[in-house]
Order: C-alpha cells, then sequence, then structure tokens
C-alpha cells in the first residue's frame, strides 16, 4: 500500500505544522501551501489524496479554492476537508455546495482529525 498524501493549506504557518506533525505520526506524507493560490499552483504537480483546507484565507478563501478544484479537470473527486473557526451555517452550507466532503472546527483535537481522515480515505464519509 503506498502512502497517502495529504495537502494542508492554511494561511497559518502554526495549523499547518501542528497537522502536520499529528498526520506524519500517522504514516501520511504531507505537503502545504499557505492559501488557495498556491494550493492550486502546487496540484498541477503534486499527487494529492486529500486536502485539508481552511476558510479563511487571504488571496483565495477556502470556498473559492474548492470551486475552482471541482471545476479543475485533474482532480473534481479529491476529497476536501474544510477546517473552520466559523459557526456561521450559512458559510457551512455554502461551502458543501461549492463541495466540500466534511467539515472540522478549530481547534481540532488530533485523534478527531485522524479519524475523519482515515474515514474519507477508506471511502466512507
Amino acid at each position: 500500500m503506498t502512502m497517502k498524501r495529504i495537502l494542508i493549506v492554511d494561511d497559518s504557518p502554526t495549523i499547518r505544522k501542528f497537522i502536520g506533525y499529528v498526520l506524519r505520526k500517522k504514516g501520511y506524507a504531507i505537503d502545504e501551501a499557505e492559501d488557495g493560490m498556491d494550493a492550486m499552483e502546487k496540484l498541477g504537480s503534486l499527487e494529492t489524496d486529500l486536502i485539508i483546507v481552511d476558510l479563511n484565507m487571504p488571496n483565495m478563501d477556502g470556498i473559492s479554492f474548492v470551486k475552482n478544484l471541482r471545476n479543475s479537470y485533474y482532480n473534481p473527486d479529491l476529497p476536501v476537508v474544510m477546517l473552520t473557526t466559523t459557526s456561521d451555517e450559512e458559510l457551512k452550507e455554502e461551502a458543501l455546495k461549492a463541495g466540500v466532503n466534511m467539515f472540522l472546527n478549530k481547534p481540532i483535537q488530533p485523534e478527531v482529525l485522524v479519524h475523519k481522515i482515515e474515514s474519507l480515505l477508506d471511502g466512507g464519509a
């Protein structure tokens, strides 16, 4: 079985480091992007199995990123987990319409994060 690759898209280096640390310990390969535009550029040359994206970022926010991803030709079906501090139901609705597979609220417990990611990568949502 090949190692699964996860792209972490967040404008906070601290959050990227934290999530990366948690997931590397579980055997995942990690790539990082600092916003949606950076992530779209990197996806052109990366093999990724799942994306964790922040909702609020400069340049291209999480929802715009997911819309772009879903309209792209190379990986429209990639599972996307959105991390957010918002409890705004309308924003969550908009993100789900854009194609987000799952929402997780920050701060995230490491074991919850790992469990949710494993469930998505194993085909169940």
